[in-house]
Formats: C-alpha cells, sequence, structure tokens
C-alpha cells in the first residue's frame, strides 16, 4: 500500500477549527468511528464479490446459450440443406454448430470451474481485472473473427473454388464474431465499473499526530 503524505504538517489552528464543533456537540468516538468503518469497507467488499459472481456467472449463461441456439440452428441447416445443391447453406449450418458446440462447451466448463469469488478487497481487485483483460482480447478476437469471415466472403467473388464453402463459412464467421462481441462487450463495461468502484473504494484519506499539528495521509 502506497502513501502519500504532505511536506508539511496542518496547522495547530486549523486542527482546533475542526475538532472544537466535535468537542462542544458531545466529544468525538474515535474508537467507534474506526470500527464503523472497518465494518463498512468489510460490508462493501462482500457486496461487491457478490455482484462480481452474479456477473461472471450471467455472462457464461448469455454465451452458452448464444452457443446452443447456433448449434442447435446449424445442425438443422446442415440436416435440412444438400451440400452440393445448397452448398452456402449447408457450409454456413456446419460452421454456425461447430462454433455453437466450442461455445457451449466453454460456458458450461466455466460455470462447473467457478467457485465463489473472493471477498477480501485484495484478491477480488485481481480477479476483477484478470475477467476485466480476458474480456478485453476477446473483444479484439471477435473483431478478427469478423474480419476474417469479411476477407472469406468477398474472396468468393474472385474466382475460387467451392465457392459455397466460402460464402457459407465467411458468413457465419461474420455472425459469430459480432455476435460474441455484443456479448463479450456488455460484460466488458460492466466489468470497467466494477473495476473502477474497487479502485475508489481502495483509495483512503488519514490522520494521525504530527509534532506541530496533524499530518495527513493518502492511502491507495
Amino acid at each position: 500500500m502506497a502513501s502519500i503524505e504532505p511536506p508539511s504538517s496542518v496547522p495547530p489552528f486549523v486542527i482546533a477549527a475542526v475538532l472544537v464543533p466535535f468537542l462542544v456537540l458531545g466529544g468525538l468516538d474515535t474508537k467507534a468511528l474506526g470500527q464503523s468503518g472497518g465494518s463498512s469497507h468489510d460490508s462493501l467488499a462482500q457486496a461487491q464479490s457478490v455482484q462480481f459472481g452474479d456477473a461472471k456467472r450471467a455472462h457464461l449463461w448469455r454465451v452458452g446459450a448464444w452457443g446452443g441456439v447456433n448449434a442447435l440452428g446449424g445442425l438443422a441447416l446442415v440436416w435440412a440443406s444438400s451440400r452440393s445443391a445448397q452448398s452456402t447453406r449447408w457450409h454456413f449450418g456446419a460452421m454456425s454448430a461447430g462454433w455453437g458446440l466450442v461455445n457451449a462447451g466453454i460456458a458450461a466448463g466455466g460455470l462447473l470451474a467457478s467457485g465463489p469469488p473472493p471477498a477480501e478487497p485484495g484478491p477480488l481487485l485481481a480477479a476483477e481485472r484478470q475477467f476485466h483483460d480476458v474480456l478485453l482480447l476477446n473483444l479484439g478476437l471477435n473483431v478478427a473473427y469478423s474480419a476474417v469471415g469479411a476477407t472469406m466472403l468477398g474472396a468468393s467473388h474472385y474466382g475460387v473454388d467451392n465457392v459455397g464453402r466460402w460464402r457459407g463459412f465467411g458468413t457465419s464467421l461474420i455472425l459469430q464474431g459480432a455476435g460474441l462481441l455484443v456479448l463479450d462487450g456488455i460484460a466488458f463495461w460492466a466489468s470497467r465499473g466494477r473495476l473502477a468502484s474497487l479502485l475508489d473504494a481502495g483509495v483512503q484519506l488519514s490522520m494521525r499526530p504530527a509534532p506541530t499539528g496533524l499530518a495527513l495521509t493518502l492511502q491507495f
């Protein structure tokens, strides 16, 4: 934990101006204030831990649902299409089904492996930051998936062999990248908000006696 201290202490008359109203009103119970501050800090960390766990599970459920829809829809297209006569639709369904199964498997594995998030501020901040960074990486990959799909779709107009495969695969990649971009984007912006709250909660301003007055310390 780092601390920043001003080069000089607060003058005595400033201390008096701050403390006199408390003395007039009946005194300042510093022990009670300290206990209250610690209790509220722990309660805030526990609430943020629950919020983080719920958000992570909700994201995995959304990804799993997206994967399930694509797997079922893709398999239905493959079953209802002719690979030779309806090549574009068949390959679109095959690629969508494959992506759907992968996404559903990743989501299921994440849900089964996820335990309760840490309730301590430090470990919770680290877990939230890791989740945030993984989502940021996924956003970049999602854009890349759509870019590859668009390239394949464009290349299908330039005399490639098996045009239907290029168009079906390319269109499916664009759809998968766009869908995951939306899902990961929702989770990413929510994670940014929680991360900012955790960082704000970790900044504390404290006072301690000094030889000529009162020293202020900013801890984070």
